[in-house]
C-alpha cells in the first residue's frame, strides 16, 4: 500500500508560516506507523514536493523531512502529468494533496480532464493556511471534499481507507429505523439465584 503525499512548495506558502506547517504535517505523516504500527503495516509513503515541477523528498537520515523552500508559483498541470504517468494501472493509487489552493481554475479544468480516466486514483486536499481556497481545493479532490490541515489524521485515513463512492442520505427518520435491525434482547440473567 503506497500513500502519495503532494507538498505545495510555491511562493504563496512563504506568507504566514505556511511551509513550517507543511513540514509538521508530513512528519507527522512520516512517524504515522510508528503511532499505530498495526493499523499501517504495509503502508509506504512518499513525500514530493511541486510547485513549478515535481521532485521526490529525500528523508534525512534520522527519518525527518528536510526543511523546505517556498519559492514560484504552483503548476497543477505538473502536478497532473506527474500522477498520469505514476499512477498504477494495476490498483489504488492514493494521494494526499498539502496546499493552499492558490492556483488558477482553468489549471484545475485540465487537472481533472487529464486524471477522469484513472478510476482507482484517490485523491484527497488537505488546506494549508488560513488563506487557503478551499473551493480549489474541494475540486481537485476526487471526493469533492477539502480537509483542514488539524485534521490531518483524518485525511490520511480517508485516502488510505476511504472511497470515493458517493454516500446517500436517507430521506427520513423512518427509513433509517425502517432499515435497522432490530436487536434481540437477551434474557437477562439470575444473579442471585
Amino acid at each position: 500500500m503506497e500513500l502519495f503525499i503532494f507538498v505545495d512548495v510555491s511562493g504563496s506558502m512563504s506568507e504566514m508560516g505556511k511551509i513550517h506547517l507543511q513540514r509538521n504535517l508530513c512528519r507527522y505523516a512520516a512517524q504515522l506507523r510508528l503511532i499505530d504500527q498495526e493499523k499501517y503495516s504495509g503502508l509506504n509513503i512518499r513525500f514530493y514536493q511541486w510547485a513549478q515541477s515535481v521532485s521526490e523528498i529525500v528523508l534525512q537520515s534520522d527519518g525527518n523531512i528536510p526543511a523546505l523552500n517556498a519559492e514560484g508559483s504552483s503548476n497543477v498541470c505538473a502536478l497532473s502529468d506527474f500522477l498520469s504517468q505514476h499512477v498504477n494501472d494495476t490498483g489504488r493509487s492514493m494521494v494526499l494533496i498539502l496546499s493552499d489552493g492558490n492556483f488558477p481554475n482553468s489549471d484545475i479544468v485540465s487537472f481533472k480532464t487529464k486524471l477522469g480516466t484513472f478510476t482507482d486514483l484517490i485523491i484527497r486536499t488537505v488546506a494549508v493556511g488560513a488563506d487557503a481556497d478551499l473551493l480549489k481545493l474541494k475540486k481537485i479532490a476526487t471526493n469533492n471534499t477539502v480537509y483542514l490541515s488539524e485534521n490531518i489524521a483524518s485525511a490520511i485515513d480517508g485516502t488510505i481507507f476511504g472511497s470515493d463512492e458517493p454516500l446517500t442520505a436517507p430521506a427520513s427518520t423512518a427509513q433509517i429505523l425502517q432499515s435497522a435491525t432490530a436487536e434481540t434482547e437477551e434474557p437477562e440473567e439470575d444473579w442471585d439465584a
